[in-house]
C-alpha cells in the first residue's frame, strides 16, 4: 500500500535537476506510505511514491524496473492474485528481483500491453512509464478502492493519489470548480470525473490512461454484463459463500498483522466469521461505540465477536472526541465530503493501526446485494403515489410533517419526512432528494449566480450522463415487475456513483490517514460480477433487504443477528451541530464569513440555522454539508 506521484512534460522536454518536484510532492502524502520513499526522473517523466509496507516489506522498494530498465512503475494498492501472476511471468521466461505484487505487473505489461489489466484482481492504482514507446499508462482498479487524480498545468500533466500532491507541484492552480461545487452539494460528495479544483480530475474506476506524443486518452476497460440468469436460491447462496469465502483467503495474505472491522451489521459480521472460519488462530476484531444510543452498535458487534471467537477490542466515541478527530482529520483531507461516518471511522483506523497494519471491511455488500432502507422505500413509493391526491397533501402529509423533530439517530419522523416528500417524484429523482443534501431546485436562494455553473434542469443528466450498468429505462414503471426492475437498478446506481465516490473515498482517505490499509472482500470483481446476474427478487425480497445474502451467512451468525434493522454507522450530527460543534458553526456560518466568501446568499443559511437551532426543522444533512464546504474552503482559499 503506498501513494504515487508523478508528472510528464507533453513536449517530451527531459526534466532538469531545478525542476525536479519529487521530493515535495512525496512529503504531501507521507500518511499513505510512512515506511520509505522513492523517486526517479525517466527523461520527460517523473514518478514516485510513498510505501506502507505490507508484501515483501524487505525487498519491495519502489519504483521498480523490469529487467533492462526500459518500463517504470509506481504502485498504490494490492494485487491479491499476485503469486499466480508470478508464476505466469516467469514462465514466460522472465526475473523477479523481488516478491512484490508490484513487480509482477511490469512483467505482464511487457507480456500484454494494455491487456494486463484483465490479469488483476485487486485494488490499485498505477503508473508505467515505457521509455521504448515513450508513453505513460496511468490505470484505475475497477471498483475505484484506490485514488487517481490527474491535471494539465503549463503544458505538464501532473498526477497523484489525492489531490495535494497535484496542488504541491508548482506549476498546479488552486481555483474553485462551481460544477463541482454544486454537484456536491446535491450529493453530499464530489463525483467523478470533477474535483473541488478546477482542472484537476478523478481517473473514473475501471478506467486507464495513456499519454504519448503529447495527446491524453482515457478508456474504459471493464464493463460487467448485467443480464440476469436464472438461479435458484440454494445454488445461489452457496456460490454467493464461496465467492466471498475466496476473495476473503485472498485478502488475508499479508506479512503485517491483519484484523477486521467489525460493527455488528450483516456486511462486516459475514466478513469477520468467514475470516474466523479460514484462520488456523483467533483473528482480531476491531469496533467503535457511541455514548448516544441511538447510534450505538457494540453491543451487536461483541456479540458476533464473542459467537466467532475472535479477540475483540472496542473504543468508545465520545463527543469531545469529535471536534478533535475531525480537526485532525481535515490536515489530511483535499475535498470536502459530507458523509460524516468519516470521523468515526478515521477514529477507528487510528485505534486498530494500534495493532494491526491490515484491516478488512465490509463495504459494498449494501450496494451489491440490496441493503439499503432506501430500497424498501422505493418499493413502497408506488403505494403512496396512487393514494388520492386529497388525502396525500390534504390529511396525511400535513399530519406526518407536524411530527415533533427527533435528534436521533434515523428517527421516525427524519425518515417518514424525507419519505413523503420526494415519494411522487421519478425514481433518480426521489433517490437523489433521499440520499443527498440541497436539491438543485433549492440552489438558486443558497448560491449566488456568479458561482451557478449548471442548472436544475439538466443536473440529472449532467450527474448520470455515463453510467452504462444502469438502464434509465427501468426507471420509470409502476407495475410490481416494474417497481422491482426500479430498485434494481437504484442499487447500480450506487453502485456506480455513491459506493465508489463517497464510500470509498472515505474508507481510503480515514484509513490511510491513519497508515491503515483496509480490504473490502465484497468488492472482488468475481463477485461482483456474480451479484449483478443475480434477479432482484433475490436481494430485495417484499420489505426483506438483502435476502440471499443474509439466507447464505445464516449458519456462521447468531440469529438475532440476521433480523434487526439496518442503523448505519454515522455520528449524531443533528445534536452535535447544536451543541459540540456550535461554536464552529457560528463562526463558519457567520454573516461577515459568508459575506466576505461571497458564494453563498447568508440570509438562506441563517434561515436553516434558526430552524436547527429551534429545533422546528431537522437540517442535519443541509447544514453539515454546508460546514463541511466551508471547512474546506478556509482551509485552501483563506
Amino acid at each position: 500500500m503506498c501513494g504515487i506521484v508523478g508528472y510528464l512534460n507533453l513536449n517530451k522536454h527531459h526534466i532538469e535537476e531545478k525542476d525536479n518536484h519529487l521530493g515535495r510532492m512525496c512529503k504531501s502524502i507521507y500518511h499513505r506510505g510512512p515506511d520509505e520513499e522513492g523517486y526517479t526522473v525517466l527523461g520527460p517523466c517523473a514518478i514516485g511514491m510513498t510505501r506502507l509496507s505490507i508484501i515483501d516489506v524487505a525487498g519491495g522498494q519502489q519504483p521498480i524496473a523490469n529487467e533492462d530498465e526500459s518500463i517504470w512503475i509506481v504502485f498504490n494498492g494490492e494485487i491479491y492474485n499476485f503469486q499466480e501472476l508470478q508464476k505466469l511471468v516467469l514462465e514466460r521466461g522472465h526475473k523477479l528481483k523481488t516478491k512484490s505484487d508490484t513487480e509482477a505487473i511490469v512483467h505482464l505489461y511487457e507480456e500484454f500491453g494494455i491487456d494486463c489489466l484483465k490479469y488483476l484482481e485487486g485494488m490499485f492504482a498505477f503508473a508505467i512509464w515505457d521509455k521504448n514507446k515513450e508513453r505513460l499508462f496511468i490505470a484505475r482498479d475497477r471498483m475505484g478502492e484506490k485514488p487517481l487524480h490527474w491535471g494539465v498545468f503549463n503544458n505538464k500533466l501532473i498526477f497523484g493519489s489525492e489531490l495535494k500532491t497535484i496542488l504541491a507541484h508548482p506549476d498546479a492552480r488552486k481555483e474553485l470548480d462551481d460544477e463541482a461545487m454544486q454537484k456536491y452539494l446535491t450529493l453530499e460528495y464530489v463525483p467523478a470525473p470533477h474535483s473541488m479544483f478546477k482542472g484537476i480530475h478523478k481517473l473514473p474506476p475501471a478506467h486507464f490512461m495513456l499519454v504519448q506524443n503529447g495527446e491524453i486518452h482515457t478508456e474504459r476497460y471493464w464493463l460487467p454484463s448485467t443480464e440476469t440468469v436464472d438461479i435458484g436460491e440454494e445454488e445461489a447462496g452457496k456460490k454467493l459463500v464461496e465467492l466471498l469465502s475466496k476473495s476473503i483467503e485472498l485478502r488475508l495474505i499479508s506479512e503485517v498483522p491483519l484484523g477486521v472491522f467489525l460493527s455488528g451489521g450483516i456486511d462486516s459480521s459475514a466478513i469477520a466469521a468467514l475470516a474466523a472460519k479460514n484462520s488456523d488462530s483467533a483473528i482480531k476484531t476491531f469496533s467503535i461505540g457511541f455514548e448516544d444510543k441511538s447510534f450505538d452498535e457494540s453491543s451487536h458487534a461483541l456479540a458476533v465477536a464473542k459467537h466467532i471467537g475472535s479477540q475483540h477490542e472496542v473504543v468508545t466515541f465520545s463527543p469531545s472526541l469529535g471536534f478533535e478527530t475531525l480537526d485532525e482529520l481535515w490536515g489530511i483531507l483535499d475535498e470536502p465530503i459530507a458523509d460524516a461516518s468519516i470521523v468515526p471511522t478515521y477514529f477507528l483506523s487510528k485505534m486498530t493501526k494500534r495493532r494491526v497494519t491490515v484491516a478488512l471491511a465490509g463495504e459494498g455488500g449494501d450496494e451489491l446485494f440490496g441493503g439499503y432502507p432506501t430500497y424498501q422505500a422505493h418499493k413502497m413509493a408506488p403505494m403512496w403515489s396512487i393514494l388520492p391526491q386529497a388525502v396525500r397533501h390534504g390529511v396525511l402529509e400535513p399530519a406526518l410533517s407536524k411530527l415533533p423533530v427527533n435528534m436521533n439517530n434515523l428517527s421516525f419522523d427524519y425518515k417518514v419526512k424525507r419519505f413523503i416528500g420526494s415519494a411522487a417524484e421519478p425514481p433518480v429523482r426521489r433517490h437523489l432528494r433521499w440520499m443527498g443534501s440541497i436539491p438543485m431546485s433549492r440552489q438558486e436562494a443558497l448560491v449566488k449566480e456568479s458561482h451557478r455553473a449548471i442548472s436544475s434542469a439538466v443536473m440529472e443528466e449532467a450527474l448520470f450522463a455515463d453510467l452504462p450498468l444502469v438502464n434509465k429505462n427501468g426507471l420509470s414503471g409502476r407495475n410490481s415487475k416494474d417497481i422491482l426492475e426500479v430498485v434494481n437498478n437504484i442499487m447500480r446506481l450506487d453502485m456506480t456513483t455513491y459506493l465508489p465516490d463517497d464510500l470509498l473515498v472515505k474508507s481510503d482517505r480515514a484509513s490511510m490517514a491513519a497508515s491503515l490499509e483496509v480490504r473490502l472482500p465484497f468488492l472482488a470483481y468475481p463477485l461482483v460480477e456474480f451479484a449483478l446476474s443475480l434477479p432482484p427478487s433475490l436481494k430485495v425480497r417484499g420489505m426483506t433487504t438483502k435476502y440471499l445474502l443474509k439466507k447464505a451467512v445464516a449458519p456462521y451468525l447468531p440469529p438475532y443477528i440476521l433480523k434487526r434493522p439496518k442503523k448505519g454507522f454515522g455520528i449524531p450530527v443533528a445534536k452535535w451541530l447544536r451543541q459540540e460543534f456550535r461554536p464552529l458553526v457560528d463562526e463558519l456560518f457567520s454573516r461577515e464569513f459568508v459575506e466576505n466568501q461571497g458564494i453563498f446568499h447568508f440570509q438562506y443559511i441563517n434561515n436553516m440555522l434558526e430552524e436547527h437551532m429551534s429545533m422546528r426543522v431537522d437540517r442535519r444533512k443541509e447544514l453539515w454539508t454546508l460546514l463541511m464546504f466551508q471547512w474546506w474552503w478556509r482551509k485552501f482559499f483563506l
